[in-house]
């Protein structure tokens, strides 16, 4: 009787060994790809670091800059302002006041619209403070309204200017129109000489006013006077 060398508890040892050498290599192979995917997160991780960082590094570079460009307009501004006070001042110190100031501005202003510098030289000189004026009197004459029926009414001034004037109707308690006029609202008031258009004022009273007649200047202030009337208080001088 003969006895076979086949052991069936070798084959399944073999089979235990074949799968666990299976599940090693394939666990050293998960361990093998999990190390490079690290290693390679690593660099990456890095890298975006390295980046993170340069970018950091660029921004706190820009944000400075733009810090010290800050700073510097900053003090050009305030040296700036401080410049156009000091310019202020000095325009100030240099410019007239009060009437000289609005006397130059007057001859600005012509010789922009077009008058002659040599023909303002020529006015300027032949100026000169009133000679031989009368004494002041004065007149009144009815300020016209749309509501007045009365007759016409003027000052007449030496027989050579006419004054008469329009104006606003006063109101009752009522509301109503009167026959007299507002002195609180302007007025027009008509200047009339022999030969001579109508020369017209608007504006509130008191009015002043001057014309040239022939040789003598004629200077007129137009205030308010009883009711219904307006006084104009006048005197002449010789001219130029």
């Amino acid at each position: 009787m003969s006895f076979s060398p086949y052991n069936p508890n070798d084959r399944y040892r073999a089979r235990t060994a074949r799968r666990t050498s299976s599940i090693i290599t394939l666990i050293f192979f998960l361990f093998v790809i999990f190390a490079i995917g690290y290693w390679i997160g690593g660099l990456r991780s890095q890298q975006n670091i390295y980046i993170l960082q340069e970018e950091k590094r660029i921004l706190s570079t820009e944000n400075e800059n733009l810090e010290n460009s800050s700073t510097d307009l900053r003090a050009k501004a305030q040296t700036a302002n401080v410049r156009l006070g000091q310019l202020k001042a000095e325009y100030e110190d240099i410019l007239p006041n009060g009437e000289m100031r609005n006397l130059v501005d007057l001859v600005r202003k012509q010789i922009e619209q077009g008058v002659g510098v040599e023909r303002l030289h020529s006015v300027i000189l032949s100026a000169r403070p009133p000679q031989n004026c009368s004494d002041p009197d004065s007149k009144r004459f009815v300020i016209k309204t749309p509501v007045y029926s009365g007759p016409s009414s003027m000052a007449s001034i030496n027989r050579v200017i006419s004054i008469y004037g329009e104006g606003v109707s006063s109101k009752n308690n009522k509301g109503n129109n009167e026959a007299w006029f507002d002195p609180s609202k302007p007025v027009s008031l008509s200047f009339k000489a022999n030969g001579q258009d109508v020369k017209v004022k608007d504006g509130l009273l008191p009015i002043h006013h001057s014309m040239v007649i022939k040789d003598k200047e004629y200077r007129f202030t137009i205030t308010s006077g009883a009711k219904s009337f307006a006084k104009v208080t006048f005197d002449h001088c010789d001219y130029p």
